[in-house]
C-alpha cells in the first residue's frame, strides 16, 4: 500500500494539470506558447536530480529518502494550489519534481528488496505499475472533476492529504529500513552536478525548440551547454574511483533497453494526455469534468493490461510481449487521427482509448519488470532513478517535439499530424524492444512467474 500509493503521487502529479491547463491559462495568463512549461517545470526537474537521488538511496536508505520526499510534495503542492501568478506555480511544480526525484527511486528500491525474485515480485510489480500506468489517467479525470466543482487550485490540494497518508502508512509498514545502505562510500558529487546539469540543460532546451524553434537560442545555447556538461561528465566517469553511473549498468543490454523503452513510453503515451486534453477542451468544446470522464476508459483498460503482463511474460517472453504491449498502444493512438473530425466520441475516442489503455498497461509492467530485474542489488537506487530518469526526459523530449510539430501545422492538421507522431514513437518502441532483446523466447521467464536477473 506504501509503494502503491507513492507511485500513485508521482503519476498524479505529472498527469493532474492537464484538464486543469485552460483554466490556469486563464486565470494566471502563461499564453500558448509557454503553456506546456506547467508539464515541463514538473518533468524536467525530475528527470535532472533522478540519478544523483538513486545514489543517495544507495548510500543512506530508502526508507528515509521516502519519507523526506513525501514531505516535499505534500508542501510544494501546497503552495502550488496558493500560487498568484506563473512564476510562482512554475517554481512550485519544480519542488514536486524534486520530490518526486526522491520518491522514485526509493519506491523502487524497497520494492525490489522487500520482494525477492519470483511470482511475489512478479504481483508487486502488478501492483506497482498498475497505480502508476491508470494514475495517469485517474489524475486526468480528478483534474477534471475538481476543476470544474472547485477550482484548477484544488488539483494541487488534493494531493496533500494522499501523501500525508503514505506517510503515516510509511511510519507504520517501514520500522526498519529494509532497503538499508548497501554501498558505502562518498557519493560523487561532481558527476552528480554534472548528470544533473546535462539533463536540465537538454530538457530545457528541447522544451524552448517547442516555443522558438530549432534555431532559436534558447535551443541551441542550452544544447550547447548540454553538450559540454556530457563530456565532462563522460570524461570525470573514466578517471573517477567513485562513478556515478555504475558501468556494469551501461553495458547490460536487458537495463539499456529498459532504458530506452520508458523514454519512448512516456515520449508517446505521456503526450497522448496532452494532445487529447486540448482536442477535447479547446477544439471539441468539452468542460473540464466531461474531459476527465472521456478518459475513464483508458483508466479502465490500463491495469487490465497490467494485470494480464505477467502471464503474457510467462507464454511468449519478453520480447513478444513488449511489442504487443507498445504496438497495441500504438494502434489506439493511431485510431485517435480520426478523433478531429466529426465523428461521434463513441466510433472513434472510445475504441482507441480502450485498445491504448491495454497496450500501455501491458507495456508499463513488462518495462519495469524488465529493468528492475536487470539491477544488481547493491545498486537498486541508482539504477532505478537511472531508468525513471530517462523515462521522464522521454516525456519532456516527446511533448516539445509534439508542441513543435502543433505549432508548425495548419490547424485542421495540427491534432492528425500530433497523434501520427505519437504513434509512430510508440511503434518505433515496438520494434527496438523486439530486435535489442536476445532470442530466447520464453527463457527468461522465472518459473515461478518472475524475472531472472542480467
Amino acid at each position: 500500500m506504501v509503494l502503491g500509493t507513492a507511485q500513485l503521487l508521482i503519476a498524479l502529479d505529472y498527469s493532474v494539470v492537464y484538464v486543469a491547463l485552460p483554466s490556469i491559462d486563464e486565470e494566471l495568463g502563461f499564453g500558448s506558447a509557454t503553456l506546456a512549461w506547467v508539464v515541463s517545470a514538473y518533468a524536467v526537474p525530475f528527470a535532472g536530480f533522478l540519478l544523483v537521488c538513486g545514489r543517495l538511496v544507495d548510500l543512506f536508505g530508502a526508507r528515509r529518502m521516502l519519507i523526506g520526499a513525501l514531505w516535499v510534495i505534500a508542501v510544494s503542492s501546497l503552495g502550488a494550489g496558493l500560487a498568484g501568478n506563473a512564476a510562482q506555480l512554475l517554481a512550485a511544480r519544480g519542488v514536486q519534481g524534486l520530490g518526486a526525484a526522491a520518491l522514485a527511486p526509493s519506491t523502487l528500491a524497497l520494492l525490489t528488496s522487500t520482494f525477492p525474485p519470483g511470482r511475489g515480485r512478479t504481483r508487486a510489480l502488478t501492483v506497482w505499475s498498475t497505480t502508476g500506468a491508470s494514475g495517469l489517467t485517474v489524475g486526468v479525470l480528478g483534474g477534471g472533476v475538481v476543476t470544474d466543482a472547485a477550482s484548477w487550485r484544488w488539483v494541487f490540494w488534493a494531493v496533500v492529504p494522499l501523501a500525508l497518508f503514505a506517510l503515516v502508512l510509511a511510519h507504520f509498514a517501514l520500522r526498519g529500513d529494509r532497503a538499508a545502505a548497501v554501498a558505502r562510500g562518498p557519493v560523487g558529487w561532481a558527476g552528480a552536478v554534472l548528470v544533473t546539469l546535462g539533463v536540465l540543460f537538454l530538457a530545457t532546451g528541447m522544451t524552448r525548440a517547442s516555443e522558438g524553434g530549432p534555431l532559436d537560442a534558447g535551443f541551441v545555447v542550452p544544447l550547447l551547454l548540454a553538450g559540454v556538461c556530457i563530456a565532462f561528465l563522460v570524461h570525470r566517469e573514466r578517471r573517477a574511483d567513485v562513478k556515478l553511473i555504475p558501468p556494469n549498468l551501461l553495458r547490460n543490454r536487458r537495463f539499456s533497453t529498459a532504458a530506452l523503452l520508458a523514454a519512448l513510453f512516456m515520449g508517446s503515451f505521456g503526450a497522448e494526455f496532452y494532445l487529447l486534453t486540448l482536442l477535447l477542451q479547446e477544439d471539441k468544446s468539452y468542460t473540464p469534468f466531461a474531459a476527465g470522464l472521456a478518459f475513464v476508459p483508458l483508466a479502465v483498460a490500463a491495469p487490465v493490461g497490467s494485470a494480464v503482463t505477467g502471464r503474457l511474460i510467462k507464454r511468449l517472453g519478453e520480447r513478444h510481449t513488449l511489442a504487443v504491449g507498445f504496438a497495441g498502444g500504438g494502434v489506439g493512438l493511431f485510431v485517435l487521427m480520426a478523433a478531429p473530425a466529426d465523428i461521434p466520441y463513441a466510433w472513434a475516442i472510445l475504441p482507441a482509448l480502450l485498445v491504448s489503455g491495454m497496450g500501455q498497461g501491458i507495456a508499463y509492467t513488462a518495462t519495469f519488470a524488465l529493468g528492475t530485474g536487470s539491477i544488481p542489488e547493491q545498486q537498486q537506487g541508482v539504477g532505478s532513478g537511472l531508468i525513471t530518469m530517462v523515462q521522464y526526459f522521454g516525456g519532456s523530449v516527446g511533448l516539445a517535439i509534439l508542441v513543435l510539430v502543433l505549432r508548425s501545422s495548419l490547424p485542421d492538421q495540427q491534432f492528425v499530424k500530433g497523434f501520427l507522431l505519437l504513434g509512430c514513437l510508440a511503434a518505433f518502441a515496438a520494434a527496438a524492444g523486439y530486435a535489442l532483446l536476445p532470442r530466447i523466447g520464453t527463457s527468461n521467464a522465472h518459473p515461478k512467474g518472475g524475472l531472472r536477473g542480467p
